[in-house]
């Protein structure tokens, strides 16, 4: 992807993020959210995601300065026996698809990762996504589960395969 420039998030991306998150929300099942993000709510994420060096957010930036895409680590779990795991999303607007970009910003988040105290990242995929499965397996995740119809989306269910990815 050309001219694409990856940074740390700003309260300033979180209509952008929810411009590329929003309509994965009420169109497709790669997220199990099924209510989309306000503004409010966005700002409120950001907030509370950069309270923790191991829950970078990084945005892909396109030509013109908007946000093509992002990625982040989250929480495992919020009891603190977890807290070197975290949890790995990433979104890309449909038209940034296939030039490279969630390859760049999955490097940029590995490397935001490489100097905190996490020591496995797992990775949640509703199947089937083969492109997201290999897209993990180049990062070095490997398939450790798939829950059984653990989601419910459009009135079907849904299985997902966590991957994990040992630092």
């Amino acid at each position: 992807m050309t001219q694409l420039e990856i940074r740390f998030a700003t309260p300033e991306d979180a209509d952008g993020i929810n411009a590329v998150y929003n309509p994965y929300v009420s169109e497709t099942v790669a997220t199990f959210e099924t209510i989309e993000y306000t503004r409010a709510d966005r700002l409120r994420w950001l907030e509370r995601l950069s309270s923790s060096p191991r829950w970078p957010v990084l945005v892909g930036l396109g030509p013109e300065g908007q946000v093509c895409g992002f990625v982040n680590a989250s929480a495992f779990d919020s009891r603190s026996a977890y807290e070197t795991s975290v949890k790995t999303s990433i979104f890309l607007e449909p038209a940034c698809h296939g030039k490279g970009l969630a390859r760049a910003l999955y490097g940029a988040l590995f490397e935001a990762l490489s100097g905190q105290d996490v020591h496995r990242a797992y990775a949640l995929i509703v199947a089937p996504n083969p492109s997201s499965v290999a897209l993990h397996k180049q990062f070095g995740f490997a398939q450790v589960a798939t829950l059984s119809e653990v989601g419910r989306k459009f009135d079907r269910y849904y299985d997902v395969m966590w991957l994990e990815k040992r630092l």
